[in-house]
């Protein structure tokens, strides 16, 4: 019986990306637009490992990751993190300007703010965090590290 992935994220071509890939490697992906579906669909699905994007509507990756943690049963749930967060604050910041207030110093500040405060709370971080562009090759080995074949 082939494991379950489930993937959540906003951009739709990124769950069929991913999802195909999957598939291909011999997983069961389970496809979700947002965190709020995403939560459903752990509770549903019982999935194996979870692909999470940070930026998205209806909940954001950290607190859908935070409502994993929680919940009895999916609280040992591996969690890869996808983010596009770095490539867009190093493009930024190689654009901006010797100005006082880098463009999103703050958005930096709320992430860092963010896993401090699952930490105080007692949840780890992610597994593992994956910068986009996504490369599928490293996705399918880092599932495979996590939960095997």
């Amino acid at each position: 019986m082939a494991k379950k992935v489930l993937v959540v994220d906003d951009d739709e071509n990124t769950v069929k990306f991913l999802s195909a890939a999957l598939e291909e490697n011999g997983y069961e992906p389970i496809g979700a637009h947002n965190g709020k579906e995403g939560l459903e669909k752990a509770l549903s699905e019982n999935p194996d490992l979870a692909i999470l994007d940070v930026m998205m509507p209806k909940k954001t990756g950290f607190v859908l990751f935070k409502q994993l943690r929680r919940d009895e049963k999916l609280k040992d749930l591996p969690v890869i993190m996808l983010t596009g967060v770095a490539e867009v604050l190093s493009d930024l910041d190689a654009q901006s300007d010797d100005t006082h207030e880098r463009p999103y110093d703050q958005l930096r500040e709320k992430m860092r703010t963010a896993i401090k405060e699952m930490r105080e709370e007692g949840l780890v971080k992610p597994d593992v965090f994956i910068d986009k562009p996504i490369d599928p090759e490293l996705v399918i080995s880092k599932v495979k590290e996590l939960i095997g074949d």
